[in-house]
């Protein structure tokens, strides 16, 4: 198995939707960044289980999210943590060096971002299994798809490839680019379009809070202050965290284990938690509040475009070809001389 760009993603005991490239959207993303984008590709090919790194992940995956069900939400959260930062690259997992700090001290992360175990436990068993193949930024995105299928996501999609990993992480880049949970709407319009995402793709992949958890102690800071949540709701909130502020709340109240459309619901009935969640309806003459009734109403449209958003998100900048390389150990860099390397740039 000597190409990361050839080894198939699909699971055999499922029919899958195959995006090809040309449905993802061109226009600004190649604008922006030209060829490494385009250089990803997609194997619609089928093979054999003992052939196929996707199924080792898969079934990490299986056993991750039957252990705890959470742990969907924390892997999906990092492949978007990871992209928007400097782009799909896996810096995310990277520790510190001493050339670097390490993106999960970035405040958007620290002590919230997680699952790097998980990442770990894949990572060694397709390196057994194909060794020198898969990057650590296509496992978090195949991961990513992997755990919104395994708690309900219906329309899935085949993650495109080729994406090598980064040889630094930056810790004040990921504060910088990661959206906060107290933007207002153009706030986070801004923040998605500077890494060549529109509204859509804004309010299609807010969608994956249906299965997020937020701290106590954020919602008090940020949230429960919020005029245009549910006075009622927010009260109900409001004690709740009081009575502990180191705890989790439930991003969705109805169905919080569950990948559906029920985030849309809550914030037709101001029930969003978060100000970047709640001003996605609330805002008025947005273009999001028709796409928020859409997907509140029909939760087969709110499924293809999650997929669609998904994988405009993971080609973001991707590394490909001889840049970078692909990691051994996603916390580290390889141990190789500097002329062994491509500069990450």
């Amino acid at each position: 198995m000597s190409g990361v760009n050839t080894w198939n993603v699909q699971v055999v005991d499922r029919t899958y939707l195959i995006v090809p490239l040309s449905m993802a959207k061109t226009s600004s993303r190649r604008s922006l960044y030209g060829i490494l984008w385009s250089t990803l590709t997609v194997d619609d090919g089928r093979r054999s289980v003992s052939q196929d790194p996707a199924l080792y992940m898969k079934q990490e995956v299986q056993t991750a999210v039957a252990n705890e069900r959470r742990m969907a939400a924390s892997l999906v959260r990092l492949h978007f943590h990871d992209c928007f930062v400097n782009g799909c690259d896996g810096s995310v997992l990277l520790d510190n060096s001493t050339d670097f700090e390490t993106e999960k001290d970035a405040a958007a992360n620290i002590n919230s971002a997680r699952g790097f175990e998980v990442i770990d436990t894949i990572k060694a068993a397709v390196e057994a299994a194909c060794p020198n193949t898969v990057s650590c930024a296509d496992i978090l995105a195949i991961t990513s798809r992997d755990c919104a299928v395994e708690v309900g996501l219906t329309s899935n999609y085949a993650v495109l490839l080729g994406r090598r990993d980064s040889l630094t992480a930056s810790k004040a880049q990921a504060n910088i680019s990661l959206p906060a949970p107290n933007l207002n709407f153009s706030g986070l319009v801004q923040n998605f379009a500077a890494v060549g995402l529109d509204e859509t793709d804004l309010v299609a992949l807010s969608g994956a809070h249906t299965i997020g958890r937020a701290n106590c102690s954020l919602l008090l800071l940020f949230a429960l202050n919020n005029v245009d949540i549910n006075p009622d709701f927010n009260s109900t909130v409001f004690q709740e965290c009081l009575a502990n502020t180191s705890s989790l709340q439930n991003l969705d109240l109805t169905t919080p284990d569950d990948f559906d459309n029920n985030y849309y619901g809550n914030l037709l009935n101001s029930e969003g938690l978060l100000i970047s969640d709640q001003t996605l309806f609330s805002t008025p003459g947005a273009a999001s509040v028709a796409v928020v009734q859409n997907f509140a109403s029909n939760q087969d449209a709110f499924f293809s475009q999650f997929a669609l958003s998904t994988i405009n998100m993971g080609n973001i900048k991707p590394l490909t070809g001889d840049q970078g390389e692909i990691r051994t150990n996603c916390r580290v860099v390889n141990s190789a001389s500097p002329a062994q390397l491509i500069a990450y740039q």
